[in-house]
């Protein structure tokens, strides 16, 4: 048997880890196999090079795009590196974490791999799908995401995840849990004895979803004595930011934690920094995290012979607790008294962060989600502390430093409530380990070798049938609910405008987000010959004068319409001239490219990014025609589609009361009034007059030379650089 176990890097960190455990259980049992990466900063090494080596292979590592990579090149390289390695083709292909998104064509890899009738075990650590949004936008649009055969098979960290993929389409018999290896004895310890200043120590990188705050207000809890130390920084700059942020706090509140002490203090003195010593040196091990797929922390603590205390995420302990394991003093949250925050300010913050997060993964947000997610936010008359933004977070640690609000404070424990500084005392009093370290068999490299053997096994038996994939947008829905909203796995800090500030922002184009020249459908003799070398191109035998026949087209549907302010729809007119029935949508975005061309307002776009990463919703109501969107380029998919109303398809053209009265009835089914809502335009007659008699608050550009005219208007906000519209 041979096996190539594919990832990304071999960084330091968690599954680095699990590869390399892996691989020396491969070794010790003499299977020969490869590791392929691209990337290499770890000191990985394999303990018998006649069974297991690694090999670089460009192309498979992180990357915001392919470039000069394809998939059927990777396949090629991946199949001749593993080969030269093993000195054949592997039996089975070991992917981990291969729909994560890190790279934009690994899925696709594995995708030709499982159609070719490989042997795939493809391990889940981390999902796009769970509070990744930027990742998930590299492999969205992917329909072959997630392949299922007999001959493939998956494996998962937790039961919640093996479930949420069975209910996505995998086959039940096509998934297993396969836990992470750990090492079971992390190292002997001291007998600490109750005289001992307590150290909780938290083995983790501190990067925002371990809840760096909770660890912080926790310091300013302890008894005097305590110490809180957290082991590494972040490696990702913006993570490290954060983390930062976080000492440079908890300095500020003169408490009892230290940060990032690895390799860089000392537990005591005379002591290296080393991890190792860390633990040896700690009273106990400390978890405070919102989201982990394995849970390391819950097992090293046994492993290290060492107490937990902690948060308590049920998914993991449930599997924990099936082998007989129930780890520390673990509570479900700490609860702060809901006066201690401004309920209107976080609402907004959980509405802002919401939209951003479904927009980034391309949901709609429907109505009633974020009263959902309120409801579920709320714990009576108090908030869970570790789901609160960081801002915050800091508010409520100013009042916990001041040891009369301590009683105010409330664990949450299997539905019974106590004071957190009470229940904190106790459990750092107790220095028992609640688990054995012979418990932790079920986690050895041996059975998790066992484990991988099986499916092997199985999966040699079974031909090579045809392969299906089952639904990423079903995986996605397992995981994006509002009921499993988080502000620590959404982005940072959302961006709230200063109030008053609008729930939507909706824009004229031409003359505010597109400079375009003026014109119309008039005659025009110099554009003439390339209208009709257009028209020629498509396969038509163009009219002498084409500007001319589209303007009198114009002329004439315009004189029988019945409407005060009819408009025309282009597609419709160039088949009426040509005498065709075929699609001219394509001809029209050509001819109007040539005969108008656009090109974006400076700083217009910029200003839009910024709104809808602020969480206002955005759209358009303008005199557009179909080719209008496209000329816009990417800068449109921000447009909520409900709210972009354009002339030509509703054959009504500004300044028609009845198309802000249609764009007040959309917003209203949204819960939003014309009152929340600015209308930014730069005509005053077609734009403001019309959308401030609608209700609308108003913005009126005049900021660049194709973007004057005339008329009267009283604004809410003229402006001449985007950059300042609103910020």
């Amino acid at each position: 048997m041979t096996i190539a176990i594919v990832h990304y890097h071999l960084h330091p960190g968690g599954v680095t880890r699990v590869i390399e455990r892996t691989s020396q259980a491969l070794t010790a049992a003499g299977i020969k196999h490869v590791i392929l990466i691209e990337d290499l900063i770890s000191n990985i090494a394999p303990t018998n090079s006649s069974t297991s080596s690694i090999r670089q292979v460009p192309g498979i590592g992180y990357r915001n795009t392919a470039a000069e990579f394809t998939p059927e090149h990777l396949v090629t390289d991946l199949r001749s590196t593993a080969e030269e390695a093993l000195g054949g083709p592997p039996d089975l292909w070991h992917f981990h974490n291969h729909s994560l998104g890190k790279n934009p064509i690994l899925h696709e890899v594995v995708a030709q791999l499982a159609e070719q009738g490989e042997r795939l075990l493809l391990q889940i650590h981390d999902l796009a799908e769970q509070g990744r949004p930027t990742n998930y936008t590299r492999i969205a649009n992917h329909r072959k995401l997630y392949p299922f055969s007999p001959r493939i098979h998956y494996a998962f960290l937790n039961s919640r995840d093996r479930h949420a993929f069975i209910a996505a389409g995998l086959p039940e018999e096509n998934a297993s849990i396969l836990p992470n290896p750990i090492d079971q004895d992390i190292g002997s310890s001291p007998e600490v004895s109750l005289t001992d200043s307590p150290v909780l120590f938290a083995p983790i990188r501190g990067i925002r979803r371990k809840n760096l705050g909770e660890l912080v207000l926790l310091a300013a809890l302890a008894p005097l004595g305590t110490r809180i130390a957290i082991s590494r920084a972040p490696l990702d700059p913006t993570a490290r930011s954060i983390h930062d942020d976080w000492r440079k706090a908890a300095g500020n509140f003169k408490l009892p934690i230290e940060f990032d002490v690895v390799d860089r203090l000392a537990p005591s003195p005379g002591t290296p920094s080393k991890f190792e010593t860390w633990v040896h040196h700690a009273t106990h091990l400390i978890t405070t995290s919102v989201s982990e797929g394995f849970g390391l922390t819950y097992l090293e603590a046994a492993a290290a012979n060492k107490p937990l205390i902690g948060r308590n995420l049920l998914h993991l302990t449930a599997d924990h607790a099936a082998h007989g394991i129930h780890a520390g003093h673990l509570y479900e949250r700490i609860l702060i008294p809901s006066d201690w925050v401004d309920s209107s300010v976080l609402r907004e913050q959980l509405a802002v962060s919401l939209t951003k997060k479904y927009r980034a993964y391309g949901r709609p947000l429907n109505d009633g989600t974020v009263e959902h997610a309120w409801n579920n936010l709320k714990h009576g008359s108090h908030f869970d502390f570790g789901n609160l933004p960081e801002d915050v977070q800091k508010s409520i640690i100013v009042r916990a430093t001041h040891a009369d609000n301590h009683s105010s404070i409330k664990i949450e424990d299997a539905g019974h409530l106590r004071s957190a500084s009470d229940w904190l005392a106790s459990a750092i009093h107790n220095r028992i380990p609640t688990v054995e370290r012979d418990q932790l068999n079920p986690y050895s490299s041996k059975i998790h070798l066992e484990r991988i053997l099986e499916i092997h096994l199985k999966l040699s038996e079974e031909k090579s049938p045809p392969t299906r994939y089952f639904s990423s947008d079903a995986v996605l829905s397992s995981f994006l609910s509002p009921s499993s909203f988080h502000f620590l796995l959404s982005e940072s800090n959302p961006v709230l405008l200063v109030p008053p500030f609008p729930r939507a922002v909706i824009f004229d184009i031409y003359g505010t987000l597109l400079i375009a020249p003026s014109g119309g459908a008039k005659p025009d003799r110099e554009a003439d010959p390339r209208l009709r070398k257009i028209l020629t191109s498509f396969g038509h035998h163009p009219p002498d004068s084409p500007s001319t026949e589209l303007h009198q087209a114009v002329l004439r549907h315009h004189a029988s319409s019945q409407l005060e302010f009819p408009e025309v729809d282009l597609r419709e007119l160039w088949r009426e001239i040509l005498g065709v029935e075929s699609d001219t949508a394509a001809l029209v975005d050509a001819l109007e490219a040539e005969w108008h061309p656009a090109s974006p307002m400076p700083g217009a776009n910029e200003t839009l990014q910024r709104l809808a990463s602020a969480g206002v919703l955005l759209g358009a109501l303008s005199n557009a025609q179909s080719n209008t969107l496209a000329s816009l380029g990417n800068i449109s998919e921000l447009f909520e589609p409900d709210l972009t109303l354009l002339s030509y398809q509703h054959g009504i053209a500004k300044p028609s009361p009845r198309l802000f009265e249609l764009l007040a009835q959309r917003l209203a089914s949204r819960g939003i009034t014309p009152a929340e809502t600015l209308f930014v335009g730069n005509d005053p007659r077609h734009d403001i007059t019309p959308a401030a008699e609608a209700g609308f608050k108003t913005a009126l550009f005049t900021g660049h030379p194709e973007s004057l005219r005339s008329g009267d208007c009283t604004p809410n906000i003229t402006f001449t650089d985007w950059s300042k519209l609103l910020f």
